[in-house]
C-alpha cells in the first residue's frame, strides 16, 4: 500500500512539475506571437529581435541555477527588488526541474507498469479529480484572471517584489498580462490532455478486466 502511494505521488509530482517546464520551453514559441499581437515594439521602442533576445537572457538566466542574484538585460535595466524577484522565480524553475527528474523513471515504471498488466484503471478516479480541479481553475481565471494571477503570486512568493514598477523594471511592459495568460492556459491544456488520456486507457483497461 505505502509502495503504490509513492508511485502515485510521484505520478502527480512528475505530471506537474513537467507540464509547468513544458510550458515555460513553449513559451519561447509564444513569446514572439505576444510581440507582434500586443505591440510590444512600440511599447518598447525596439525591434521584435532585441525583445526576443531579452527574453532569451531572461529565460536563460531562469533555468540556470547557477546564474547568481543579478539578472542582466541587454535592453531593460533591472532595479534591486527586481532582481530579487526573478531571483525568486528562478529557485522555483530549478525545484519545479528538480522535482521531475527526481520523479520521472519512478513515473515511466510505474505507468509502464499499469500498461502491461491492463491496471491502468487504477489512475481513472484520480484523473477525473484531476480534471475537475483543473477546469474549476481555468473557470476562475475565465471570470478575473487579474484577480486569479495576484493570488498566485501572494502563494508563492512572501514578499511584493513581484510588484514591478514599469519605471524601474520596463521589463515589465514587455511581458503583459495575456501572454502569462496563454501560458496558464496551456498549461492545463497540457495537464488536461495527459489525465484525458489516463481516462481513456483506464476504460479500456478495465473492459478488458
Amino acid at each position: 500500500m505505502m509502495r503504490r502511494a509513492g508511485h502515485v505521488l510521484a505520478f502527480w509530482l512528475f505530471l506537474i512539475s513537467a507540464s509547468i517546464f513544458l510550458v515555460t520551453l513553449l513559451s519561447l514559441i509564444f513569446f514572439p506571437i505576444a510581440v507582434q499581437v500586443e505591440h510590444l515594439t512600440k511599447i518598447a521602442g525596439m525591434g521584435a529581435g532585441k525583445l526576443y533576445h531579452n527574453y532569451l537572457q531572461l529565460m536563460l538566466y531562469l533555468y540556470n541555477p547557477f546564474s547568481g542574484d543579478v539578472v542582466h538585460l541587454n535592453n531593460f535595466i533591472v532595479s534591486t527588488s527586481g532582481a530579487r524577484h526573478f531571483a525568486d522565480v528562478r529557485n522555483l524553475f530549478v525545484f519545479d526541474i528538480a522535482v521531475m527528474l527526481v520523479t520521472a523513471w519512478p513515473t515511466l515504471r510505474y505507468l509502464r507498469q499499469l500498461t502491461v498488466r491492463r491496471e491502468r484503471y487504477e489512475l481513472v478516479g484520480q484523473a477525473r479529480g484531476g480534471v475537475l480541479f483543473s477546469v474549476a481553475m481555468v473557470a476562475i481565471m475565465a471570470m478575473n484572471f487579474d484577480a486569479f494571477f495576484i493570488g498566485f503570486h501572494k502563494l508563492l512568493f512572501r514578499n511584493n517584489d513581484w510588484l514591478f514598477d514599469p519605471r524601474t523594471d520596463p521589463i515589465i511592459n514587455v511581458l503583459p498580462e495575456n501572454f502569462f495568460a496563454v501560458c496558464f492556459v496551456l498549461g492545463f491544456a497540457i495537464f488536461l490532455s495527459v489525465l484525458g488520456w489516463l481516462i481513456y486507457t483506464g476504460k479500456k483497461d478495465a473492459k478488458l478486466n
